[in-house]
């Protein structure tokens, strides 16, 4: 009776090896799905395409900005949705400027998750990118790798696939987020990743050719200036609703957390330096905001961490000089009342003074 278990179970796993690879095989036999009209700016992309590199919605992406003569914003989560409008918002409301902005940007999407972009996609070349720098990455664990916010953003296997490397700045950094992961989960991390591009040419090019419709219900375009915000608000934050003691929200928990300086981790300023490197080398025309700290909130609850932070301000544009890299320094703004929400992300306003200097490079920019 056990032999009897044993062959049936034999059988059972060669049928399943056998339709696996028929599955694998007749994958091959499907055309991969193209889509090529750009005459409309994709405002965004989803974020299982970036992370997966899928050249369908990326191909597409930053061709459509590169056509309509836009920029692509790169940012983290500052660069997300703010009550009553971010700095891209009034960039895209703005009726003077003949420009769109798209964005990419998340909680932990600092410069290593845009490495496969840049380094496995010719259409980064001549292309316009924004790209913020948060100090706030410079505090607390946020300073040194973090393997959850990587995986989440990018994975080993799209490095590779790319075939990100070859600068010391690069290699750092890929090493560091590599560091406290096991050989197994990286070996997970590969087969998901070479197998999800299998099952993509069912799920992806084989319903797609079927129906395109399907295709665009999937894609984000820029809004027409019509549907986006009528007016660019200037105006400082009520001062029954805002905290002006600490310079944020008047919702938001003061005791919840603090920002404490990392003197270190030298890891956000290779990773600074590897995004330089980079950029240059596929030619990507990229400028570098040094986005603005919470000064105010630093003197009051952290006051000794203070000159530490201007100190890493100070570090990074050195950095930005040294490499000779562009860059809109917003860091003087830093201690404008009602410019923040909390300790680390900037408040609506903060983002109308924010969309100013951006605003100026612009202008400055396409009219040279």
């Amino acid at each position: 009776m056990k032999m009897y278990r044993l062959k049936n179970m034999a059988f059972v796993g060669v049928v399943a090896l056998v339709a696996v690879a028929a599955w694998m095989l007749a994958s091959l036999c499907i055309p991969t799905f193209r889509y090529s009209a750009t005459d409309r700016q994709l405002y965004t992309i989803r974020h299982q395409e970036l992370r997966d590199n899928n050249t369908l919605y990326t191909d597409l992406f930053l061709q459509s900005i590169k056509a309509n003569n836009g920029y692509l914003i790169m940012g983290t989560s500052e660069s997300g949705s703010v009550t009553g409008g971010n700095y891209f918002d009034f960039l895209n409301a703005d009726t003077a400027l003949d420009v769109r902005f798209s964005v990419v940007a998340g909680a932990g999407r600092t410069a290593c998750t845009y490495f496969p972009l840049i380094c496995g996609n010719d259409n980064v070349e001549n292309l316009k990118v924004i790209y913020y720098v948060n100090p706030a990455y410079w505090c607390n664990k946020l300073a040194s790798s973090n393997e959850d916010y990587f995986m989440r953003y990018t994975s080993y296997a799209a490095m590779w696939s790319a075939g990100v490397g070859g600068d010391k700045y690069v290699d750092e950094v890929i090493r560091a987020n590599r560091r406290n992961v096991t050989m197994s989960d990286r070996s997970a991390d590969f087969l998901a990743f070479y197998f999800d591009k299998i099952r993509r040419k069912y799920y992806q090019d084989l319903v797609f050719a079927i129906d395109s419709m399907e295709f665009k219900k999937t894609l984000n375009f820029v809004k027409p200036q019509s549907d986006v915000l009528k007016s660019v608000s200037s105006a400082l934050p009520d001062s029954s609703e805002y905290n002006y003691t600490y310079n944020v929200s008047g919702t938001f928990d003061i005791n919840s957390y603090s920002l404490n300086v990392n003197t270190e981790s030298p890891y956000r300023y290779d990773e600074l330096r590897a995004m330089i490197h980079l950029c240059r080398e596929r030619k990507v025309d990229i400028v570098f905001v040094v986005g603005p700290y919470n000064h105010i909130a630093f003197s009051k609850v952290n006051s000794a961490e203070l000159a530490s932070m201007q100190s890493v301000c100070t570090k990074i544009l050195r950095l930005l000089d040294e490499e000779g890299a562009s860059y809109i320094d917003a860091t003087d703004i830093s201690s404008v009342p009602g410019t923040f929400s909390d300790w680390q992300h900037h408040s609506n306003y903060g983002a109308y003074l924010l969309y100013q200097k951006i605003r100026s490079y612009v202008v400055e920019k396409e009219n040279r």
